[in-house]
């Protein structure tokens, strides 16, 4: 008896356990938050959270040769097929689909690209979600694994290559800076170029981009 009602109460807690695990089974994904994807789902998409209005979470592959993702914005995409499921410690988990999408404008496009899907269901950094999945499998918290490390002497010669590191890094990170501005911008650009800003609007973003800086 004691037996049985041990296993009755530490059932749900593995079951919970599982269900918080992201894996690739049998051709469907099982998101950490427990909604699946699989042929024949029909993915919602919102829109796209970088200011120029691509999406963070769902990159096109190489064999698209382009990566204007902002016009996925608000469309369906029907699952054809799903590989190259791959997992990190960090909780960025992605997976490749291809699929036909239903643009807003009702043109229909064949489409391959990689979904980072927990995030793009959960949104990050304050940010609205990417992928539109049902109430029940939105903002459910996903604590990974901590392992505090155990205290360890270290040596003169790392803590001088580590001091000499950072300092390199902060000379670099001027530059990174202006990289990512000019990226941002020419995203911009091409948004404009596309017709999907009129100019008044790329100037304000422009400017505001290039004060946040």
């Amino acid at each position: 008896m004691i037996r049985f009602l041990f296993l009755f109460l530490i059932c749900p807690v593995m079951t919970n356990a599982q269900v918080s695990q992201p894996r690739f089974e049998n051709d469907t994904l099982y998101t950490s938050s427990g909604y699946s994807i699989y042929k024949g789902r029909v993915l919602q998409l919102a829109n796209g959270t970088s200011d120029a209005g691509y999406f963070r979470f769902v990159k096109f592959h190489t064999s698209m040769i382009r990566n204007d993702t902002y016009i996925l914005q608000n469309s369906s995409i029907r699952v054809k097929g799903l590989r190259n499921y791959k997992t990190s410690g960090d909780n960025k988990h992605t997976i490749r689909v291809n699929g036909t999408a239903t643009l807003k404008d009702k043109t229909t496009l064949e489409v391959d690209f990689f979904l980072t899907f927990d995030k793009a269901i959960r949104g990050e950094d304050g940010s609205p979600a990417e992928l539109v999945v049902p109430e029940e499998f939105r903002n459910v918290a996903i604590t990974p694994p901590v392992t505090a490390p155990s205290p360890k002497q270290v040596p003169a010669e790392t803590k001088k290559a580590e001091s000499q590191g950072e300092v390199k890094k902060q000379t670099e990170q001027p530059d990174t800076k202006n990289r990512l501005v000019a990226d941002e911008i020419k995203k911009l650009f091409d948004l404009y170029k596309a017709g999907a800003l009129t100019k008044e609007e790329y100037e304000t973003r422009k400017k505001k981009l290039l004060e946040q800086w």
